[in-house]
């Protein structure tokens, strides 16, 4: 309370000798600032301002930023005003300076100040916050806000693919599906969910997966991750005919360069030699993987010899040893800078990053 009083006081003393220099001098004038439109309307924004900030839609650094602007805002308006005031208006004129000076003033340490803690250094003080926060605590933090305010779209929005990033694939589900509940469905939204439902099933895309994949490629014909998915399905299952339409719908959105493109055309060369009876080609084919896979696991290679293996393990529908492969290549080459290529392909196909 003493520190409150102090401040105060030395508050009242800076607007008086605020007041006292800018009010002393007398000039001609033949209109007044202080009664004018602009003025008025400063004054209603400044209420606006405090009766938001009592009821709680403008924090009180949202508050403090924007008692800023009106300040500034007659600060210009004094400095650009042609015709100076007559000595009664101008004393409103630096009255009502000195009246926001102080609030911003109070405002501002009313945000950030602590007159409460006790006299200690700052690397002392047990309830300041550390200065980095880890993705677990934004996680606890997200989930603190979510259990308070379930309608937050936003922040399902933002802690789905968190989830993703951590593993909790069921979580993200659930934060996926929420924010269905909320804001409605739409091509990614199902493609999303469909993602964090396979993925919690071992990479395994049937039932509800499969049936959000269909639903989002209806939706949107162009959606190019929804109709990859049903596409790789279709070559899992062995229907080819249905894999060679997909593929062949997929192909047309291509627009050339994009990541998923020799994925595409690989899937249809394969759906086609399907289609061909060609099955000593394709036991070749995936002979020819599987030694692949024996071979980098046990002695290593290079980066785009990883990268051949998880594409390959794409178009013929096998999610979960794509995976596999996905993470084998992640501690080989560790440095992100040297598997560029590959995290595209893997996000593109909905594979996870794990720690």
């Amino acid at each position: 309370m003493i520190f409150w009083s102090l401040a105060f006081v030395v508050t009242a003393v800076a607007c008086a000798a605020l007041y006292y220099a800018g009010a002393g001098r007398r000039v001609n004038a033949t209109a007044t600032v202080v009664d004018s439109p602009e003025m008025a309307h400063l004054k209603l924004q400044l209420k606006e301002i405090e009766s938001d900030l009592a009821l709680g839609r403008l924090g009180a650094a949202e508050a403090t930023a924007a008692k800023g602007e009106l300040a500034r805002e007659l600060l210009r308006l004094k400095a650009t005003t042609k015709t100076a005031t007559e000595p009664g208006a101008r004393r409103g004129i630096v009255a009502a300076a000195a009246v926001v000076t102080a609030v911003l003033a109070f405002g501002v340490y009313g945000a950030v100040g602590r007159p409460d803690l006790p006299a200690q250094p700052l690397a002392e003080r047990q309830d300041v916050p550390p200065p980095e926060m880890t993705l677990d605590d934004a996680i606890a933090r997200i989930e603190a806000q979510l259990k308070a305010k379930p309608e937050d779209l936003r922040g399902w929005t933002v802690i789905a693919p968190a989830y993703m990033q951590m593993g909790r694939f069921a979580d993200a589900a659930n934060a996926l599906r929420k924010a269905i509940e909320l804001d409605g469905p739409t091509a990614d939204r199902e493609t999303d969910l469909g993602e964090a439902l396979m993925m919690a099933n071992s990479g395994n895309a049937a039932g509800e997966p499969l049936a959000l994949f269909r639903s989002a490629s209806n939706r949107d014909v162009t959606h190019v991750r929804s109709r990859y998915y049903l596409a790789s399905e279709a070559m899992r299952e062995g229907d080819f005919a249905t894999a060679k339409a997909e593929w062949q719908g997929l192909l047309k959105l291509s627009k050339g360069g994009e990541t998923w493109l020799a994925n595409a055309e690989a899937g249809l060369a394969a759906a086609e030699a399907g289609l061909g009876g060609d099955m000593p080609a394709n036991a070749d084919i995936a002979a020819m993987i599987e030694g692949l896979s024996s071979r980098l696991n046990q002695s290593g290679g290079t980066i785009e010899e990883w990268t051949r293996l998880v594409r390959s393990r794409l178009v013929l529908g096998q999610t979960e040893l794509a995976q596999t492969a996905y993470d084998a290549a992640r501690k080989a080459y560790p440095a992100a800078g040297d598997r560029a290529e590959l995290d595209v392909l893997a996000a593109d196909n909905g594979l996870v990053a794990s720690n």
